[in-house]
């Protein structure tokens, strides 16, 4: 964090966070991962050099996502806490380079940092993706003489190849019933507000946003790129509530797909949100979420779909 960090990053859940914290928290957590640094060999245990290099990669990925349920900022401004976060970042920096050395020994294998990397400049791409760029259809460019063993075909791409979908790994049938609450009306600040979605919007939602490898006809790609301007204000902050429970709903069985995937989706299935960088959506999501879900439980005399909701988040604990 920098100053131009502090002038570009707004949020609006922790106000007191600036340059002066930055003096006093740094060095906690940089004592901390300096620490988890060091005592990295101690944590994975006296078995570990014993096992074969399939199981150490097994035995690795399980404690690097031990970290992970451990590794997040929720505001509190704490010596402690940052301490905490250092020592687990340093614990899961090492046990990523540690996966990534045994692969590369591997027969055929290959360093997996190359993955990694891979991934993350795919979500760079997908965020960069203007709102209102449309597939287009590419041509060949015509020849003099054409031969037909060197002709081009004419290549539409897809809408399903110029947005990637998110995959699910999560109970299919859960994520519908959370977005099915859009298919009721909505007491909001602004009255009742009929269903955002009708059953087939949500249907073509569902397919253009997400996927499922395991059951592909469930949620297959519409025909048309779907788009749906709904009313700002209440509305918004339902649909941040909406994605946010479904990126906790997955991230427990796929791990590999970052924030602000889920949130390009948003901003690229609902016009509310144009203007509204990923990055900046991200950053409130989840105060947003908080909100919206005080709209959605206010909404329970008029929607009748709303309990069915709450009943799998409080399941999953992700709701008290």
């Amino acid at each position: 964090m920098n100053e131009i960090t502090s002038v570009n990053y707004t949020n609006e859940s922790y106000g007191e966070w600036d340059i002066k914290q930055k003096e006093i928290f740094e060095p906690c957590f940089f004592d901390g991962y300096n620490e988890g640094i060091n005592a990295f060999e101690l944590n994975l245990g006296v078995s570990y050099p014993a096992l074969l290099h399939e199981q150490k990669v097994q035995y690795l990925k399980v404690f690097c996502l031990h970290c992970l349920d451990f590794l997040y900022f929720d505001g509190d401004l704490d010596k402690d806490l940052f301490y905490n976060l250092g020592y687990l970042q340093a614990s899961l920096y090492r046990g990523f380079i540690e996966i990534n050395n045994i692969n590369s020994s591997l027969p055929e294998g290959s360093p997996g940092l190359r993955l990694h990397f891979d991934s993350h400049l795919k979500v760079l791409d997908i965020s960069k993706i203007p709102e209102t760029e449309k597939p287009a259809i590419i041509k060949a460019v015509p020849v003099e003489k054409p031969k037909p063993e060197k002709s081009t075909p004419a290549i539409e791409t897809s809408p399903s190849l110029a947005f990637p979908r998110i995959e699910l790994m999560c109970d299919l049938e859960e994520v519908e019933a959370i977005w099915r609450v859009l298919t009721a009306p909505m007491n909001t600040s602004k009255g009742k507000e009929e269903a955002a979605l009708s059953n087939k919007e949500l249907t073509d939602f569902l397919g253009s946003a997400f996927s499922s490898n395991a059951f592909p006809q469930i949620l297959r790609h519409p025909e048309n790129p779907f788009v749906k301007r709904t009313s700002r204000g209440d509305m918004r902050s339902v649909l941040n509530a909406l994605m946010y429970s479904t990126y906790n709903l997955n991230h427990e069985y796929n791990r590999s797909v970052n924030q602000i995937e889920y949130v390009t989706s948003l901003k690229r299935h609902f016009s509310v949100f144009d203007g509204s960088k990923p990055e900046s959506i991200k950053n409130v999501i989840s105060a947003n979420a908080l909100k919206g879900m005080k709209v959605i439980k206010e909404s329970r005399p008029i929607n009748p779909h709303i309990e069915e909701m709450l009943s799998i988040l409080k399941k999953h604990k992700l709701l008290h």
